[in-house]
């Protein structure tokens, strides 16, 4: 069997589009979708008055004449996985936090409900299974978008069977200083891990995909930061470290699953193993309209096969 995992697209349109065709682009049997589908900002497109517009995102300020670039700045922001929000000088003047969470949900749920009617489309068309689950960055009420899923499987907390194997998959993650709404103590994780691996009827056929990745592997090397989020430096330099989940890394020591899917880290993209189980974290690129992926092939005794980490 042949396998296709990616997690981490936070709302990237032209990314997002990429993954609904990774299957038959990759000849695969089975998709994994390892967390983070929400975007983390939204962009006031703001009307200045006199056919004049503004919008500001990574640190830069796109003034527009007219309205007809709108489109275009639109589809720009779409694909770095941003949101936005027309609105006027005044509107932007008066606006309060509550109505900025507001505004932020909305293009949330709206953007996940047409991408969940995709998604759907997409893999039932090419008669691919496919399991996705939120990650740790995604609010708590993206759960009931998620659950629509027809064809596509939201499989968070549970242990789904398909083509003879088990997929064990949670969205949650140790506490990090960013506090992102699955944020549960690493005590609690193992014990979540613990419920669901005593679902599991053959480990030696199983894959975690769990959203956090193990602590102090190839895959959890990140810049750190201290309490009000500022980076360490070390020296001249960003200083950087394990980010990584120990209640994760004690699970897939002690159960040994034959494979173990990861995601979180972005800049951590590589492939390890823990014991006999091989660890995978594709990375991601989501703001550059760049797909990171990895292809696993096993066999039906749950030997991984080989393994290979992808980008297109």
């Amino acid at each position: 069997m042949k396998i296709f995992y990616c997690a981490d697209i936070h709302a990237a349109e032209t990314t997002f589009r990429k993954f609904t065709n990774a299957g038959p682009f990759y000849k695969a049997d089975l998709v994994i979708y390892g967390g983070d589908f929400c975007g983390k900002m939204v962009v006031p497109v703001v009307n200045k008055g006199n056919d004049r517009y503004e919008a500001t995102y990574y640190g830069s300020t796109v003034s527009l004449k007219g309205d007809k670039e709108i489109p275009d700045l639109k589809k720009t922001l779409r694909d770095a996985g941003f949101y936005f929000a027309d609105l006027t000088e005044a509107e932007l003047e008066r606006i309060s936090e509550k109505e900025v969470d507001r505004i932020t949900k909305e293009e949330q749920l709206k953007r996940l409900d047409e991408w969940i009617s995709l998604m759907d489309e997409r893999f039932k068309k090419n008669n691919i299974p496919c399991i996705v689950i939120p990650g740790n960055d995604d609010p708590i009420y993206v759960d009931e978008y998620l659950n629509r899923l027809s064809y596509v499987q939201n499989g968070d907390g549970k242990v789904l069977e398909v083509n003879g194997f088990e997929v064990l998959s949670l969205s949650y993650a140790h506490p990090t200083i960013f506090k992102y709404p699955r944020d549960i103590s690493e005590e609690e994780l193992g014990k979540k891990i613990d419920q669901l691996a005593a679902q599991v009827k053959h480990m030696s056929k199983c894959i975690f995909n769990i959203h956090i990745p193990p602590y102090d592997t190839d895959l959890d090397q990140d810049t750190l930061y201290d309490e009000d989020l500022n980076p360490i430096l070390d020296g001249d330099a960003l200083a950087s470290g394990a980010t990584g989940s120990k209640a994760v890394r004690a699970a897939i020591e002690k159960y040994q699953p034959m494979l173990s899917l990861h995601g979180h880290v972005h800049g951590s993209r590589g492939i390890c193993s823990i014991g006999k189980t091989v660890c995978i974290n594709p990375g991601s690129e989501y703001d550059q309209a760049l797909l990171r992926g990895a292809i696993i092939e096993v066999d039906s005794s749950g030997r991984v096969l080989s393994h290979m980490l992808t980008a297109g």
